[in-house]
């Protein structure tokens, strides 16, 4: 075990020393709360830019009514502070030009830029009859704002006129098919002086945002370390260096060091993220996500994640001839360290169900599901977190067990890259 620790200290010394790590180290939290600041500070910037549009009415009654709305909606949104862009509606006349020449000539307006769109309100608009769209021309095929605000503009004034053609008042009709909002809260509880304290209202960022934030700094760290392993590995093997120091250690304790070494780089990535992470939860007032039971839960998946990844990774670095040669055997690898971000979503949608409960008990993928549905309200039952965590524990040592095996072999194994079938030789032999 001393002869493994000499190595692990080594391992972690030549990861931490170089610029690159220290430089990441530093610009990943500053970046990750970089992002989140933009990203807020994107969502309250709002398009301000005038979009002049055209109105082709053949029905003669909506386009007028639809002038109006559109300067009731820039009534709304100017100001000081604009909150969104100013819709200039144009009415176009439809007699005395063919249809086709009125479309036409629009289209050369919008592809000059003196028009940002138009719109055809055709005459059965008002017509019960099934199938009736509004046509939306434009250059712009990403922009959504006025396509929608045209859509539910035109949309609600046809409900209308059809409640009047058939004497039917439409305010009323408004009020008796007004819906019922739905609240989400949380549960009641007592508190120490056993009065009631009232339930709290959801809060996405709270009950979806913190799981997958939690997920995601197991996984990150573990994938940023474990390739890195294959590069060391096949380095050392190539360089002969291997060779050398399989005359003071046994292979066993080499692939021990180098696995715990890289496992003390991951922590030390990892704390970095959580400050950065837990400097953000403060600052916006989810100081209370971060408890004892939480953290100690983190540091046991992320211990297990490292350990069976890392293994897996060091015994492709070791069956590797050169980095182009490793490239093919770490696909798969790769591929099951990604299950569980492909999976996290229906897993959101019911984190109870028999697929979740599966999926966070099979152990390659338990550290991060696990993890998440921890995070997830009302949380998983004691006896799964248990079983999960021995499940995986045995899928660790196991897989420890079959890499060192395969690392002896393959670390003084010149020439060919072996298959698939080769390597599980190597771990029967």
């Amino acid at each position: 075990m001393r002869k493994s620790l000499i190595v692990a200290g080594t391992e972690f010394a030549n990861f931490v020393r170089t610029k690159a790590f220290i430089i990441s180290i530093v610009l990943a939290p500053v970046l990750g709360l970089g992002m989140i600041v933009m990203q807020r500070t994107l969502e309250k910037q709002a398009d301000t830019t005038a979009r002049r549009f055209a109105i082709v009415d053949r029905t003669g009654v909506l386009g007028s009514g639809l002038e109006h709305a559109a300067a009731d909606w820039n009534a709304r949104v100017s100001g000081p502070k604009p909150t969104g862009p100013r819709f200039l509606a144009m009415a176009v006349p439809t007699g005395g030009e063919a249809d086709d020449d009125v479309l036409v000539r629009l289209s050369e307006q919008v592809r000059k830029e003196e028009l940002f769109a138009f719109v055809e309100i055709p005459a059965v608009a008002l017509q019960d009859a099934p199938g009736v769209r509004l046509r939306y021309y434009s250059n712009h095929p990403t922009y959504e704002t006025l396509p929608r605000w045209i859509e539910q503009t035109v949309s609600a004034q046809v409900v209308g006129e059809r409640f009047r053609n058939a004497a039917i008042d439409p305010a009323l009709v408004q009020k008796l098919m007004m819906p019922v909002g739905l609240e989400r809260l949380g549960l009641l509880e007592r508190d120490a002086r056993g009065g009631v304290r009232p339930a709290r209202e959801v809060d996405n960022l709270r009950a979806v945002g913190v799981p997958m934030i939690l997920m995601m700094l197991i996984f990150m760290p573990v994938m940023i370390i474990c390739p890195q392993l294959v590069q060391s590995v096949v380095e050392e093997k190539m360089s002969r260096i291997s060779e050398v120091l399989l005359g003071s250690v046994t292979p066993f304790e080499l692939m021990l060091g180098k696995l715990l070494g890289a496992g003390a780089v991951c922590v030390v990535i990892t704390m970095s993220y959580v400050t950065a992470a837990a400097v953000a939860a403060v600052y916006w007032g989810y100081a209370d996500v971060l408890r004892a039971a939480v953290i100690v839960e983190f540091v046991i998946f992320l211990c297990l994640a490292m350990l069976f990844y890392g293994a897996l990774y060091i015994a492709v670095g070791s069956a590797s001839t050169s980095m182009k040669d490793s490239q093919g055997l770490m696909t798969p690898v790769m591929l099951l360290s990604m299950m569980p971000i492909l999976v996290a979503s229906p897993i959101l949608r019911a984190p109870d169900g028999a697929f979740s409960v599966t999926m966070s008990l099979f152990p390659p993928t338990t550290p991060y599901l696990m993890m998440f549905r921890m995070a997830l309200d009302p949380g998983p039952p004691l006896w799964q977190v248990f079983l999960s965590i021995a499940l995986t524990s045995a899928a660790s040592v196991a897989v420890i067990w079959a890499a060192s095996r395969i690392f002896r072999v393959g670390l003084l194994m010149q020439g060919k890259t072996p298959s698939l079938v080769e390597l599980v030789k190597w771990v029967r032999a």
